[in-house]
């Protein structure tokens, strides 16, 4: 069944209404009709199974008939905290990201960012990114939409990092390091969650690696090969979670 989005739910009504561009959606591109049996979810965790009771120019209306209590959420949670890559490489990873199941994405700016960037932009691009974080989750059946940020520097990344509890792994990807493996930082077992963090297309200064050290990020390699910086986060990502989260069984 296809599945739509509806930011507010309510339980103890029997109908739901689809409006905007998720109607659009229904109507215009999946040419869907009454009695199609169509999923809503408020991207919270919240999924209804429905039919669709009728379809009109400004809305289509969902005759309720069970909750669904399926979650596709990973039980390993990862941050990825990623630096600003151009734009159509920055739209891959936000989308891979979400496939691959993280519970949050945060841009930053390092001091090698490619992309110019301004407030105004900054705007434009979150807004596009968080769509394209929905479609992503829609795609992939995730009952929770994560959240996207709008970019922020790199200091304060590290400096809201370094108040996370010791349960989550501080992973920084660095190209420089020749001797942690990121095999070698996975091996431990105590950890509820991670922070990941991927340099922009230019990569990491060592200024940069060293403050992330001194925030408690261990720097590790990903192989003997320099990888693109898309390239780099969904490896890293696909391998924790095979090895920690909800693709190794």
């Amino acid at each position: 069944m296809k599945r739509f989005f509806v930011e507010q739910i309510d339980d103890n009504k029997k109908m739901v209404l689809i409006t905007g561009k998720e109607l659009h959606h229904l109507k215009d591109v999946l040419r869907l009709k009454k009695g199609n049996e169509v999923i809503v979810f408020n991207g919270k965790g919240q999924e209804l199974a429905g039919i669709i009771e009728a379809v009109s120019k400004n809305e289509a209306s969902i005759i309720i008939r069970k909750k669904l209590n399926t979650s596709s959420e990973s039980r390993f949670e990862i941050i990825l905290c990623q630096g600003l890559a151009k734009a159509e490489k920055m739209d891959m990873i936000i989308q891979k990201a979400i496939e691959l199941g993280v519970s949050r994405v945060v841009p930053f700016i390092a001091e090698r960012v490619v992309p110019n960037v301004d407030n105004e932009k900054i705007i434009k691009k979150t807004r596009r990114w968080k769509r394209i974080a929905l479609e992503a989750a829609k795609q992939c059946r995730r009952s929770v939409i994560p959240e996207i940020e709008e970019p922020i520097s790199f200091t304060k990344v590290l400096s809201r990092c370094s108040a996370d509890d010791e349960r989550y792994l501080k992973i920084i990807s660095w190209e420089g390091e020749n001797k942690n493996t990121l095999k070698d930082v996975l091996r431990a077992d105590k950890y509820s969650g991670s922070v990941v963090l991927i340099g922009p297309e230019g990569g990491f200064s060592e200024a940069e690696v060293d403050e992330a050290k001194r925030s408690g990020f261990a720097p590790v390699m990903l192989g003997p090969r320099i990888l693109r910086t898309e390239t780099a986060s969904i490896s890293i990502l696909a391998i924790i979670q095979y090895e920690l989260g909800d693709m190794g069984g």
